[in-house]
């Protein structure tokens, strides 16, 4: 028995000699399992069996270090588990504090309420090389609030061609929308001068989750018969409108109320684009009774041959908006970098409105554009859209080949180029505007200018102004139309009849008297200028976003994701003179610093 005490420490050595048995069969065998790995493990046994019994043969356990260092170890442990449970419960059930003073990274209630009534799964393609971490975390939340239904996925389309040819792209930075068989395209690419921090607006996104998913498809009719801009390919033409409209998932036709004489019931929204013939009393009647029973309009007016009577004047009184037969000139030089002259002005300036509030700074041309005035209506809410430089004006003499500002008879900027209306159900026609002053007083400024003349450009052009009404931008910013503005659009829609609606009378039917009982308001938008939405216009900047914006607002009143506003970050800065940086420089600099010279200076005395 003594023998086999005294001896049985030599059998733990079996611990090393199997460990290393086990590693020398795995590299040979070259498989781990299950033989080699049972070896090891038999080894690490003993070895583990060895420790205890010489920690029990040296009264390890009992002493007092021993049972502190255990305490110590059993804390750190215990510590280590409640931090490794935290993290795995963090990943596992992620949330995000966003502290913000204004939610910056927070999605609109609108956004989660669409996110987290998701009907089925949708996908979002990002075709961008640089997969952009700012775009990643906009797109996790979308992600995480759908609870998994939205997912996203980044292609470079440079490397992977055969993707980029199946969806159609047509640059970098596109963004599209997929669920099930049907696709949206979000955000357009870019060829050249591709900004990968560019990032969709929630707004953007949103609506067209919406879109994608929605069975209702809007139906919206474009007026014809008066020289109204016609839905075809070719320079002033409305095709690649109207396209983009089917592409948003609308249903697109054409009316004459020439031929019939009250508007469609199934019509969403009824758009008039540049219409060079004056309306008949029976077409305005049947305008203001779509209008009345909760319709909804799109003006698009241009300046009309020798400044013609559109016959939409009552009817535009009426929701207290004046059109202005001046042109709207912009010298500023911005149009420049385009090629464009002075009566192509650029806006950068947008109103507060679901149509527009995510514009930005942007940029959207509007040539040849005349201005609007608005007088308040009692029951009309009216919201600006479009404002130009504060350095334009309204040039009332457009048979001069020189333009410069008269204050004697030409208005002072900025001026108003689009308005959105709203008549609540209650409000019929009949309402006449109250003498108070306009809503946007310094949109029509009444008052002459209070700038003199001489701020006007001084190298005002001597021939006519570059800008064709007929002729569209090109990609290149060198190019510029070529054509006088006292032209007039000459496309003319073929299908439109020509006959005068004097030479042949109609007798119309009565039309429907406004229901005050209605519930659905009425919507109008009324912007002083068509061509901007024509083909070659319409791709440039945010022109199709101020039409495709304008469509949907109107036909869809009931969509709320359209008025989501864009998070604006609170100016924290300060900014001081150089008096009161001089001052905080003493205070916070200069101070301290004499004071710790001052006491080493008396630490070395001491010495």
């Amino acid at each position: 028995m003594k023998i086999v005490k005294k001896n049985w420490k030599y059998i733990f050595l079996l611990g090393p000699a199997l460990i290393v048995a086990g590693i020398t069969a795995g590299f040979v065998a070259g498989s781990w399992e299950p033989i080699p790995l049972g070896i090891i493990i038999a080894g690490f046994v003993i070895i583990g069996l060895w420790l205890l019994y010489a920690a029990y043969q040296q009264n390890f356990w009992g002493r007092r270090s021993t049972q502190v260092s255990s305490n110590a170890i059993a804390a750190t442990l215990s510590i280590l588990l409640i931090l490794a449970l935290i993290n795995f419960l963090a990943a596992r059930y992620a949330t995000r504090l966003d502290v913000t003073e204004s939610q910056q990274f927070t999605l609109a209630p609108q956004t989660q309420q669409v996110l987290r009534n998701l009907p089925q799964p949708v996908k979002l393609w990002v075709f961008d090389p640089t997969q952009n971490p700012r775009v990643r975390e906009f797109l996790e939340n979308y992600q995480k609030e759908s609870r998994g239904k939205f997912t996203f996925e980044f292609v470079d389309p440079l490397t992977e061609p055969g993707k980029a040819q199946e969806y159609a792209i047509n640059g970098l930075g596109e963004y599209q929308l997929e669920s099930g068989s049907k696709r949206l395209l979000i955000q357009k690419g870019v060829v050249v001068g591709f900004n990968p921090s560019q990032i969709p607006t929630e707004a953007k996104l949103t609506n067209g989750l919406e879109e994608i998913l929605s069975t209702r498809s809007p139906k919206v009719y474009f007026l014809q018969g008066n020289g109204e801009r016609a839905i075809q390919e070719g320079q002033g033409g409305l095709f690649e409108a109207e396209k983009s409209l089917k592409d948003k998932n609308y249903t697109t036709a054409v009316i004459n109320l020439k031929e019939s004489i009250n508007v469609p019931q199934d019509a969403d929204a009824v758009i008039v684009a540049g219409p060079q013939k004056a309306f008949s009393e029976e077409e305005v009647k049947a305008l203001t009774a779509y209008l009345d029973r909760g319709g909804s309009l799109m003006l698009m007016l241009d300046l009309t041959p020798n400044n013609a009577n559109t016959g939409l004047d009552s009817l535009l009184k009426d929701w207290g908006v004046t059109l202005d037969k001046r042109l709207a000139i912009d010298p500023s030089g911005d149009g420049q970098r385009y090629g464009l002259g002075a009566t192509v002005p650029l806006a950068k300036r947008y109103g507060d409105h679901p149509i527009t509030q995510s514009f930005g700074s942007a940029t959207s041309f509007y040539p040849l554009a005349r201005p609007l005035e608005t007088t308040a209506v009692t029951g009309i809410d009216q919201k600006p859209l479009v404002w130009t430089s504060d350095q334009s004006w309204a040039e009332s003499d457009l048979s001069n080949s020189r333009l410069e500002f008269d204050p004697k008879s030409d208005r002072q900027g900025p001026l108003l180029l689009g308005v959105a209306l709203t008549r609540s159900a209650a409000t019929t026609t009949q309402a006449t505007p109250t003498p108070s002053p306009t809503s946007f007083p310094s949109a029509s400024p009444t008052s002459s200018p209070t700038t003199s003349p001489t701020s006007s450009p001084t190298t005002s052009p001597t021939s006519s102004p570059t800008t064709s009404p007929t002729s569209s931008p090109t990609t290149s910013p060198t190019s510029s139309p070529t054509v006088s503005p006292t032209s007039s659009p000459t496309t003319s829609p073929t299908s439109s009849p020509t006959v005068s609606p004097t030479s042949s009378p109609i007798t119309p039917s009565p039309s429907p008297s406004p229901s005050p009982s209605s519930t659905k308001e009425s919507r109008m938008v009324v912007l002083g200028n068509s061509q901007f939405a024509t083909n070659g216009w319409f791709e440039q900047q945010l022109n199709g976003d101020v039409f495709i914006n304008s469509v949907s607002w109107l036909s869809k009143p009931d969509q709320k994701t359209l008025s989501i506003s864009p998070k604006k970050v609170t100016n924290r800065r300060i900014n001081m003179t150089l008096v009161q940086a001089a001052v905080l420089v003493i205070t916070w600099l200069v101070w301290p610093l004499i004071g710790l010279a001052i006491a080493a200076f008396l630490w070395w005395r001491r010495r």
